[in-house]
């Protein structure tokens, strides 16, 4: 859609500057109005007053986004969310600042509201779920520190802890610990045990949110895959704002989670490039962690794990990541495949995928006797 005017908002915490700009018929861009007011909603409603409500507001993504496209909405505005990730806003990157900001997402609408990408913002119960996995997923980080700080002072006075899960960390056994390590370590024993009763109280936060109608159905179906348990479904159903019909075909989901590698093709030169790791980034690590029960060796025989198993064998740890990461976009694109379609059955081993592992089982078998002979020569 084609505007003659669009208003321009560089966002920041306490104060954003507006740009409104307008497009002459001999194509001329003018601006009409540069003005400053305060991010709140009080603010924005006393700014946008004064403006024609055909003029679409242009924001980018942001803290402030979600709560600015609901009352933008409200006052009768068209809001344009753009992702800064991929629309160059700021022409001159020597000149950078907020009214210039401001000009560029002005300008892009009048040009094409595509070169914005604009953004579709989630629900709010969608973000709700989201939230509680953010949460979650920083107390783990927090448990994972603690205990790792744990056992490095016990090494450095000269003994280690007995390998334990990190939900049965707290109930090890203290009897034998040195006075002077205990005295120092309690408290952070104490605080990884508060950590894990935080941890399942937000298990329970999620699980609860999952059995809503908007969530069960679709979670019940993505728990169908192989790998992918509560935590994995409600993330990636979360992430696609519970609309699988969003996508075309269901690898475009891989795009859509950063999960597919970076092109930078020019001429002859088309280099192998990591992840471009677009997206949400708790959904691709949540995947990653789905992947990784996958390619487990004692789970069970699936096609995702030989393709996993086929990459990884190409040696090196880099073999491995990409083998995790694209057994986690083939978990996300089957998920996606059985949304979309009710009534496709899902089949995690195909007649193919069978005599694939015989053939790799064979390989690896030879691998040693091959190995030898090379050696030799």
């Amino acid at each position: 859609m084609e505007y003659c005017t669009t208003i321009g908002v560089d966002v920041s915490d306490r104060t954003s500057k507006i740009c409104v700009m307008t497009k002459a018929p001999s194509g001329e861009r003018r601006i009409v109005v540069e003005t400053t007011c305060a991010t709140t909603e009080a603010g924005f409603a006393e700014c946008l007053a004064k403006f024609d409500r055909g003029w679409p507001v242009v924001f980018e993504t942001g803290t402030h986004c979600r709560w600015m496209e609901r009352h933008i909405r409200s006052l009768g505005f068209r809001a344009i969310v753009a992702n800064p990730a991929k629309a160059r806003i700021s022409g001159d990157p020597t000149s950078k600042n907020d009214r210039n900001d401001a000009r560029g997402l002005a300008r892009l609408a009048l040009a094409d509201p595509a070169l914005l990408f604009p953004v579709r913002l989630r629900g709010e119960s969608c973000q709700r779920m989201l939230r509680l996995h953010e949460s979650r997923q920083l107390l783990m980080r927090m448990r994972t520190s603690a205990i790792c700080q744990i056992r490095s002072f016990a090494k450095s006075m000269g003994f280690r802890l007995p390998d334990v899960s990190p939900e049965r960390f707290h109930e090890l056994d203290r009897s034998g610990w040195p006075g002077d390590f205990e005295r120092t370590v309690w408290p952070m024993v104490g605080a990884v045990k508060t950590i894990n009763q935080k941890i399942a109280a937000y298990d329970s936060l999620i699980e609860e949110l999952a059995e809503e109608p908007g969530f069960k159905a679709m979670v019940c179906r993505a728990m169908e895959v192989y790998g992918v348990g509560i935590l994995g479904a409600t993330a990636l159903v979360a992430a696609i704002d519970c609309d699988p019909g969003r996508f075309e075909h269901a690898r475009d989901v891989g795009p859509y989670l950063g999960t597919t590698p970076r092109t930078f093709q020019s001429g002859e030169s088309d280099p192998q490039l990591g992840a471009t790791k677009a997206g949400n980034d708790l959904v691709r690590r949540v995947l990653v962690e789905c992947a990784n029960v996958v390619m487990k060796s004692n789970a069970k025989d699936t096609d995702l794990k030989l393709k996993g198993l086929r990459i990884g064998a190409r040696g090196g740890k880099i073999a491995m990541k990409k083998a995790k990461l694209a057994v986690a976009r083939g978990l996300a694109v089957t998920v996606i495949a059985l949304l979309k379609d009710p009534s496709r059955k899902y089949v995690p081993l195909s007649e193919a995928g069978r005599a694939g592992f015989e053939r790799y089982r064979a390989e690896q078998a030879d691998l040693p006797e091959r190995r030898g002979r090379a050696a030799a020569v």
